[in-house]
């Protein structure tokens, strides 16, 4: 579908992007390159030193997935036709729909705080880096509507956003923010590649053939898979899975993520609303984790230091990843006799690790689950009644850490001082309640 092979860049996971000019354009506005020194990751190059990728190569990623997402859609006999009578209601041919899915696409994550997800401490509780991103759109937004047609930003917009309100968007804002999204094909398969892990593979081509429509109960039309998809889908459930608990939740990660958000509360005072997003990048906040080691009277001080020093605490207890509401009351209770004791010369943080694996639903057991179906034989069933697998996975892990070392940053804990914490917390577990 359309010929994107004006302009091209060797990506490290997809190969050769092609772009057109006005895509080119829109890539070289200062928005956009802002992303080239936005790490993907935050400080997880910390602990695999391969994963210094950015929010710009990821960004020109989920642009290519999400249109070889909608080509392979449009070129499926039957689905082709089903798509332009959706989007001719509301004006959009397959062309101009297209287009609308690659700036979503591209645009999407122009609104990351420096270190991604690790620097969004200081947005207003509620919000999300996407709320951030449509601001920095609608600000745009003339440049955008006289490169492209007056309202083409209002439909990028659209994808974005958390609610839809435009039925006929809804296969496209699927292909962007949904169940199987193009964002998280290319993050589970480029974060893998960058940390050197196998954790994040999944047969991405065969799930990518697999994809058909369905009428949306709402209007629009829904992604759904063929049978023939369903273990390629269970190993990118399976691959979202082992790369949250092995590498977006691994234990130094974490605690690099707490000092980071304890660090940004610093910067409150620098976004006064969400434009100024666009004045920083991680360059900004490294600069200021090095002026601050040397401010004695910050009390951000500690923090900068432990993340340019790489002194980090030490875990001295752990949960397992599928922790129930005792075994959290039951780390706390730890965490707080532990305090109690240790206080005066040592740190103690607990931190609560929770993600989401999947959001199907599964039928009898929740109502806030999403519908996604699987066609067999020319029926539409729910995914978790076709896949034991998904049905049977848990939809959410939570894992409780609890992390010491000294107050004084320059001190360092002895390996014997830590394996002896680690047993009294153990054996704290078998009192507390």
């Amino acid at each position: 579908m359309g010929v994107f092979n004006i302009n091209k860049i060797r990506d490290s996971v997809h190969g050769f992007i092609y772009f057109s000019d006005k895509e080119k354009e829109i890539i070289d506005w200062p928005e956009f390159q802002r992303l080239r020194y936005i790490k993907q990751l935050a400080l997880t190059n910390y602990v695999y030193p391969g994963a210094g990728h950015t929010r710009f190569e990821h960004s020109l990623g989920v642009m290519e997935m999400a249109s070889r997402m909608f080509d392979r859609l449009c070129n499926k006999s039957g689905i082709s036709e089903m798509i332009k009578k959706s989007i001719s209601k509301i004006d959009l041919d397959i062309e101009k729909a297209r287009q609308v899915l690659r700036l979503a696409a591209l645009l999407h994550d122009i609104g990351h705080l420096p270190f991604s997800h690790g620097g969004e401490a200081i947005i207003p509780q509620g919000k999300k880096h996407e709320d951030i991103s449509i601001s920095i759109i609608e600000y745009l937004q003339p440049k955008l509507d006289k490169l492209y047609y007056e309202g083409i930003t209002k439909f990028v917009i659209q994808l974005i956003q958390k609610q839809l309100t435009i039925p006929e968007l809804k296969l496209l804002k699927d292909i962007i923010s949904g169940n199987i999204d193009a964002d998280r094909m290319d993050y589970l398969l480029r974060d893998s590649h960058h940390c050197g892990v196998d954790y994040g593979y999944f047969d991405n081509n065969r799930l990518i053939d697999s994809l058909t429509v369905i009428e949306g109960i709402n209007g629009g039309l829904d992604l759904a898979i063929d049978y023939g998809g369903i273990h390629a889908l269970e190993a990118l459930v399976l691959a979202r899975y082992y790369m949250f608990t092995q590498v977006y939740y691994h234990k130094t990660r974490r605690i690099y993520d707490y000092y980071l958000r304890a660090f940004m509360e610093s910067w409150k005072g620098k976004i006064h609303n969400f434009i100024d997003v666009i004045k920083y990048d991680d360059i900004s906040l490294i600069n200021d984790f090095r002026q601050s080691i040397y401010d004695n009277n910050s009390s951000y001080q500690k923090y900068a230091y432990r993340i340019c020093k790489r002194r980090h605490h030490s875990t001295i207890y752990q949960t397992s990843e599928f922790t129930d509401g005792i075994d959290r009351r039951k780390a706390e209770g730890i965490f707080k006799q532990m305090e109690k004791m240790y206080n005066d010369e040592y740190d103690l943080i607990i931190d609560h690790g929770e993600g989401s694996i999947h959001k199907f639903l599964v039928e009898g057991e929740d109502a806030d689950g999403e519908e996604f179906y699987v066609i067999r034989n020319n029926t539409e069933f729910l995914l978790t009644k076709e896949s034991h697998i998904i049905r049977k996975m848990p939809k959410k892990f939570h894992v409780v850490r609890i992390y010491i070392d000294y107050k004084d940053t320059t001190r360092k804990l002895s390996k014997d001082f830590i394996l002896r914490m680690r047993k009294e917390a153990l054996e704290m577990e078998g009192k507390v309640r």
